[in-house]
């Protein structure tokens, strides 16, 4: 193990000098949060490599030169301050220790844990020593799985409680010290959407039934499949034999299918669906009274692996056609803190390898927002916009332990935050709550925060999920604001199906909050795009898979803008140095993502706004210029108008590389063609470096002086794929749209320039 003297990045940049190196979980060298201790662990294939390595170590920390062609090494070793073998304090986390040290032993006197292993080529004697480290601490090994494509091999473990106070001693003792073993996590436990339950109003059921293949699917817990809102409209596929299981009330999948299918049942319906949503069983309702909605003894990952490649692959795919997934789940166990869980990396494989874009939640905390200077009374007598500050100003305190939830720091995913709005009625509060983040643009107060991985901008997007009410509370000289809990979907939510309640036995539906339904929303969003584009396009489905997939990623964030919060954010959380600087967006991007996304934009042109789209593939150090026509209606006009640009695409997962993100596509900033149209690109976004985190740029420009360009003039993107070391072309998407609000003339101008709905080809 490297412990290092300087962030990861300056060792990297020493590293990558050292030929052969192969580092263990090298997710993590993107330093975030300001690293206060940096470590790297290595493989090493053999002990006379250690050995050596040792040496030459030794050589340098004693002063001495170095042989004769180590240089590479002198330039590593500098920005060291130590080199140690990887022990039992590295196999566990400050932020799994707190967890795994508030764990409770069942009846049995046992607690479940991960035990994600040394990914080897030869697998069986990690799994065989593993086993073995468990066995003699009186533990059983419940799951196993092994994942090639994300170099995933993990365990699930039941093992005693006083194992537990072993592994937090992080002695040479146990499973601890199992040199098998890499990390030790605690057992996922998903954090799922709380419900208010009411009488049901008009049954979406009345629509006409679709009659299409599925290109989207759910991974949830097993659904009330006859409820008339959802009736004939999945196809449900339970490969782990849990709709038997599923005896408790089926609340979490049966709303996730009603928000894809019809999203908020408050608001104006949109058309239905004309394909079926594929549905995978991956949780079940247990019989205990007040008992979540769970996953049967397996990983995660590991049912998410299953499920993929039934769907996709072998003989007999299950939904062969199936795109986009949605994943409404969140480990509330496992918050982001700069290390990839398991989950996300096997989301990371399979998006690529199967070229399938996953729509997952940010996940939400529940956590009291605290103050210690404003008691509860001086916070009653506040105008609300101090009480949404003093809101903000605690949850920015906090901003490192309210992370999104695993897997949504998955990179190639759409991770998707929960806006602080809905449709439900207004009405009066009783005392001690508030809407305290009412009419400010915000996330809601429990939505998870990013970055993401390598700083990638997490969420990506916020889409509603209800207005989220706190209760007031004394907190010594000062006050707490509690997210509200199971009763949450009182004052405000998301309208979706349910199950009858035992206190509602007449209720057909139920209030949403959170940022699962939030995603679910933007999925069924996606379906109606992809409906949208086939009935425009006739020989749209000749596109390939992958292609599609990463357009409708593209489309998703096309639309996301900043809201008015970006003020307040700035103003609230600082730093106060004028001129709005990067940290300001950092902490911006934090809360809101690239923004609140448009549903109609993403849908609709009008006469004023025409947006277009491209796919393409890159091979390394490969550019495409992107030719958009220019309306010359935009010319000599002093009023707003802008220019939006959407790249995204899907990534290979470099497990043990020094880049996690296999690609990296980058999108040229166009100077000469946004002077020709009177923009620039404005502070109401992310900075340019954190757009070019992720798998997904998305920049706006914007301006209200009069354009001059002649006739034929074309608004240039150029994207490039970085070099790198992957050999297969990346496919990869554009959305453009030009807009200048009340000129009729944009979309007819652009379309016959043109040559509208040309032939699509696209290499197969």
């Amino acid at each position: 193990m490297f412990d290092l003297t300087a962030d990861v990045s300056g060792f990297m940049r020493a590293a990558t000098r050292v030929p052969g190196l192969e580092f263990v979980g090298a997710d993590e060298l993107e330093a975030q949060d300001g690293d206060r201790d940096p470590a790297l662990y290595l493989m090493i294939p053999d002990a006379r490599a250690l050995t050596q390595m040792v040496s030459l170590w030794r050589q340098h920390a004693a002063g001495r030169a170095l042989p004769q062609g180590f240089a590479p090494w002198r330039d590593l070793f500098l920005q060291m301050k130590d080199l140690r073998a990887w022990g039992p304090q590295d196999r566990l986390t400050l932020e799994d220790r707190a967890v795994l040290a508030e764990q409770r032993a069942d009846a049995r006197g046992l607690v479940r844990i991960e035990l994600e292993l040394v990914y080897r080529a030869e697998a069986h004697g990690v799994q065989a020593q593993a086993t073995a480290a468990v066995a003699a601490r009186g533990g059983t090994v419940i799951a196993s799985t092994r994942i090639d494509g994300a170099r995933y091999h993990a365990m699930l473990a039941d093992v005693p409680i006083a194992e537990i106070q072993a592994i937090l001693a992080r002695g040479y003792e146990g499973i601890v010290a199992s040199e098998a073993v890499m990390h030790i996590r605690p057992q996922s436990a998903v954090h799922l959407t709380t419900f208010e339950a009411q009488d049901g109003g008009a049954v979406a059921g009345e629509a006409p039934l679709p009659d299409g293949v599925p290109i989207a699917a759910i991974f949830d817990a097993v659904p009330m499949a006859l409820h008339p809102q959802l009736v004939g409209r999945l196809s449900i596929e339970d490969p782990f034999g849990l709709e038997a299981r599923a005896v408790g009330p089926r609340l979490h999948g049966t709303a996730m299918a009603s928000a894809v299918l019809h999203g908020d049942l408050f608001a104006p319906q949109p058309p239905p669906l004309t394909r079926r949503v594929h549905f995978v069983n991956v949780m079940f309702a247990p019989p205990q009274i007040d008992d979540d909605e769970r996953f049967p003894d397996r990983l995660p990952a590991d049912l998410f692996h299953e499920a993929i490649v039934r769907m996709k692959a072998g003989p007999d795919p299950t939904a062969p056609g199936v795109i986009i997934v949605n994943a409404s789940l969140g480990d509330r166990n496992k918050p982001f803190a700069g290390k990839m869980s398991g989950w996300a990396r096997v989301v990371d494989y399979l998006s690529h390898a199967y070229g399938v874009l996953f729509v997952i939640s940010a996940g939400n905390h529940g956590g009291d927002l605290i103050n210690d200077e404003v008691n509860t009374i001086a916070f009653e007598d506040l105008a609300p916009l101090e009480r949404a500050k003093l809101a903000l100003k605690a949850s920015g305190s906090a901003m490192a332990y309210r992370r999104v939830l695993a897997p949504a720091e998955s990179m190639n995913a759409i991770t998707v935050g929960a806006l602080h709005r809905d449709n439900a009625p207004v009405g009066p509060l009783p005392a001690s709550t508030f809407d305290v983040w009412s009419e400010t643009g915000l996330c809601t107060v429990s939505s998870a925060l990013g970055p993401g991985q390598g700083g990638a901008v997490k969420p990506d997007i916020l889409a509603p999920g209800g207005r989220h009410h706190v209760r007031l509370l004394p907190a010594g000289a000062g006050h707490a604001l509690r997210p509200m809990g199971k009763n949450a979907g009182t004052f405000g939510g998301i309208l979706v199906a349910a199950p009858p309640s035992a206190t509602n036995p007449m209720a057909t539906q139920a209030r949403s909050i959170g940022t699962s339904v939030a995603a679910a929303q933007v999925t069924g969003l996606a379906c109606r795009a992809h409906e949208a584009l086939e009935a425009v396009y006739e020989d749209f489905l000749d596109i390939p898979s992958a292609h599609r997939a990463v357009l409708l990623k593209a489309l998703l964030v096309h639309s996301a803008k900043w809201t008015e919060a970006r003020d307040l954010i700035v103003q609230t959380l600082g730093p106060a140095n004028g001129r709005l600087s990067v940290q300001q967006k950092d902490n911006v991007r934090r809360f809101l993502g690239f923004g609140a996304i448009d549903g109609e934009v993403i849908l609709d042109c009008t006469d004023d706004r025409a947006t277009l789209w491209s796919v393409g593939r890159l091979n390394s150090d490969q550019a495409h210029t992107v030719r958009v026509p220019l309306p010359v209606a935009m010319v000599g006009k002093a009023a707003p108008h802008e220019v939006a640009v959407t790249v995204a695409w899907l990534a290979p997962p470099r497990i043990g590389a020094p880049k996690y993100r296999g690609v990296q596509i980058k999108m040229i900033e166009p100077a000469d063609s946004a002077a020709a149209l009177a923009v620039t690109a404005g502070g109401r976004q992310p900075d340019y470096n954190q757009i070019h985190n992720g798998t997904v740029v998305h920049r706006r420009w914007e301006g209200d002086r009069a354009a001059v360009f002649g006739e034929d003039a074309t608004f240039d993107i150029v994207v490039q794929r970085q070099i790198d070391d992957v050999i297969d072309p990346t496919p990869y998407a554009v959305v453009v749209t030009l807009k200048m609000a009340g000129v009729a003339e944009i979309y007819t101008q652009v379309r016959n320039r043109l040559a509208i709905k040309p032939p699509i080809v696209v290499p197969a």
